[in-house]
């Protein structure tokens, strides 16, 4: 099938709109803010909370494949590619590894004496499961990649928080829990530096307009990972909750902001990279946004996040975790972008010349888009998995675009000019050759 150029070109220029003047603006990429490639925690953390372990409704079928699979047609998309080289890195709460989601340890940045491959939280498991999830004969799941490496980057976590009292609980480089926007930057040039040819970061950091923070490391890290090692990274919308406050809509009185950045109350980071980052939100079963799904004009696509099922620590399935009430629906956009993540995998492989940019661009130019093409709730529109494996699509820009601050070329220290020291000798060499040969000459003369 083929969906034309026009219509594509004006997707991608609305989700390329810069920001009008006077509106809340992307940070500059500083790339010489880059952090080093270090592992471990920021400072010395410790376990406050017992781990959490995911958990299973009763009376649940996995039989029958579930309602995600079947809406974004896994199985089909399969056919054309299965993720089978192509090496996907999870930022999250850590993996436990199984059978069916054998991941591999790529750092720890929480635990001193960890190595990445340990879930506390309940969710960097999942999160693994819904992007490369092995099948099974004994029931219905698969993820989306299912034969995509996957490397585990334990960033983050609830269940550990740092030895000693906070000073500022609503600082993401200062919180109450495990895992900082510094020690994400960090982790993201990890990933990279490891081979990762997508990097999903299932985690935002939400504050306010009006208490900007300081994350130059954070845009350093993203534009190193995707121009300098070309890795399409991934990011959550995040949800609403706590710091993630909803974003209003972009006011239709103002037509020269489509994507409503004059309206923008709520940084989610490193969600508002786009479109270095490929931000996304969540659909419910009925193919309507989820209503906690933060919106912003940095989102970019949007894929099944709610009333999920994964596989937990054990290799099998779930479908609920431990709630304060009781069980609740796995549900977030951390897994809308795991489905997104693990999309990006089966392109990386259907067609590996591709760059970052060109993936992203095939992933949402077959996005089943909303009225007016996009917008800040789902961006481009939901993902559209055989579209991206199987349509004609113009290939696009090789590079994204951003604000990437240049770096000044190094002062250029010529060295000591030594030419009339040169020159003198030279000539005083001349000279004395000259007075040398004319005493010969005399002398010769003298004789005859």
């Amino acid at each position: 099938m083929r969906r034309t150029g026009a219509l594509i070109a004006a997707v991608l220029l609305v989700l390329l709109a810069a920001p009008p003047a006077g509106a809340i603006e992307q940070p500059i990429i500083d790339p010489a803010a880059v952090p080093p490639d270090e592992t471990g925690p920021d400072q010395p953390m410790e376990q406050r909370r017992i781990c959490a372990t995911p958990a299973v409704f009763p009376d649940s079928n996995f039989a029958d494949r579930p309602w995600a699979g079947d809406y974004l047609q896994i199985a089909e998309a399969q056919k054309f590619a299965t993720g089978a080289g192509v090496t996907v890195a999870v930022i999250d709460t850590g993996v436990n590894g199984s059978a069916r989601v054998p991941a591999e340890p790529g750092g720890e940045f929480v635990d001193a004496a960890g190595n990445g491959m340990s879930d506390c939280d309940a969710h960097g498991t999942l999160t693994a499961a819904v992007i490369a999830g092995r099948p099974a004969p004994t029931d219905a799941f698969v993820g989306m990649a299912p034969d995509a490496r996957i490397l585990s980057l334990r960033q983050t976590s609830d269940s550990f928080s740092p030895v000693g009292a906070r000073s500022d609980p609503n600082d993401p480089n200062a919180t109450q829990t495990a895992g900082s926007l510094r020690s994400l930057a960090r982790a993201i040039v990890h990933a990279a530096n490891l081979g990762a040819q997508v990097i999903n970061i299932s985690e935002a950091a939400c504050y306010k307009v009006t208490r900007r923070i300081d994350e130059a490391v954070v845009g350093a890290a993203v534009n190193y990972a995707v121009n300098d090692k070309g890795a399409v990274i991934v990011a959550a919308a995040g949800n609403t909750g706590e710091n993630c406050t909803q974003n209003p809509p972009p006011d239709p009185a103002l037509p020269a902001d489509p994507r409503g950045w004059n309206e923008v109350q709520t940084i989610v980071s490193p969600a508002w990279y786009s479109p270095l980052v490929l931000t996304v939100g969540s659909i419910a079963p009925n193919g309507q946004p989820s209503g906690f799904s933060v919106q912003g004009p940095w989102v970019g696509a949007a894929a099944p996040g709610e009333n999920l099922v994964a596989l937990g620590y054990d290799g099998n399935p779930v479908n609920a975790l431990q709630g304060e009430d009781g069980l609740i629906p796995v549900s977030g956009t951390s897994f809308s972008a795991a489905y997104v993540s693990g999309l990006a995998a089966l392109v990386k492989q259907r067609f590996p010349e591709l760059t970052p940019g060109q993936i992203i661009n095939r992933i949402t130019a077959t996005a089943r888009h909303p009225g007016g093409g996009v917008n800040n709730i789902v961006g481009a529109g939901v993902i559209d998995p055989v579209a991206a494996l199987t349509w004609d699509v113009p290939a696009g820009p090789s590079e994204i675009p951003y604000n990437v601050k240049a770096i000044p070329p190094p002062v250029y220290n010529p060295p000591p000019d030594r030419s009339p020291i040169t020159w003198v000798v030279v000539i005083g060499i001349g000279v004395a050759a000259l007075l040398g040969v004319g005493a010969l000459a005399r002398r010769a003369l003298g004789r005859r």
